[in-house]
């Protein structure tokens, strides 16, 4: 497989994705009420300062369900984190709660059989790198910022006696969504969120969402962009 060749594809469905919400309205602060315009220009300067995946419908998305959580207490945690764009979002929208940073800091993991993607192209080992240092360096203005190095769920041995009220997975991988899924899961406060990016581009996640909540009592709810949230019951 031409791995040069799937990573342009693969990035020219993202481009194509983000394009799309811009020319819907969804990257463009038009919104009269004060805490859109907020949102969006917060998205706008992060964007301007550290590398983002979020398409900025998305951005939003995060951001306003971060501050939907916040009267439930708890913690909130993110797991995939590359630059750590979306944890400084999530920090932006709430500075209270703890925030626990999962990540490798090496890139992903290898993938597996379960993880290749019929429309665009194949995730690689090591993709998405970015080290620890750089991304304390992107986070120095955020406080209550906790960081958890290696692979998950291994690293959740830290936080296995906290309540959760917000969690932001990004893992792209299927084993890997399972295992925030279930490590997650009974952790979480009534009312609490989780959060998938790349369920509509990627089959992992879209796989281990699925598969998790079929029998479980509360709905999968797939999002306008590439995300799904589930609120629990």
């Amino acid at each position: 497989m031409n791995l040069a060749l799937v990573k342009g594809v693969r990035k020219a469905a993202w481009n194509t994705l983000h394009s799309a919400s811009s020319a819907l309205g969804f990257g463009i602060a038009t919104y009269r009420q004060p805490e859109r315009l907020e949102i969006m220009r917060a998205i706008r300067n992060l964007k301007r300062s550290c590398e983002m995946l979020l398409t900025p419908l998305e951005g939003s998305q995060l951001f306003a369900l971060v501050r939907s959580t916040a009267k439930l207490g708890g913690a909130m945690a993110e797991v995939g984190v590359f630059r750590g764009a979306s944890a400084r979002l999530i920090r932006q929208a709430d500075g209270a709660r703890p925030l626990h940073l999962f990540d490798t800091f090496e890139g992903l993991p290898k993938p597996l059989e379960t993880d290749v993607e019929i429309h665009v192209g194949q995730f690689e080992e090591n993709e998405f790198f970015c080290s620890l240092e750089a991304v304390k360096q992107n986070l120095e203005s955020c406080a209550n910022v906790h960081f958890h190095p290696g692979l998950f769920p291994a690293t959740g041995k830290a936080v296995e006696n906290d309540k959760f009220s917000f969690v932001h997975a990004d893992v792209d991988l299927y084993a890997s969504t399972k295992s925030v899924l279930e490590f997650f899961y009974p952790r979480m406060l009534r009312g609490g969120i989780l959060l998938t990016h790349d369920f509509a581009t990627a089959h992992g996640p879209h796989k281990a969402f699925a598969e998790f909540f079929e029998r479980l009592p509360e709905p999968l709810i797939e999002l306008p962009g590439d995300q799904a949230m589930v609120v629990k019951l």
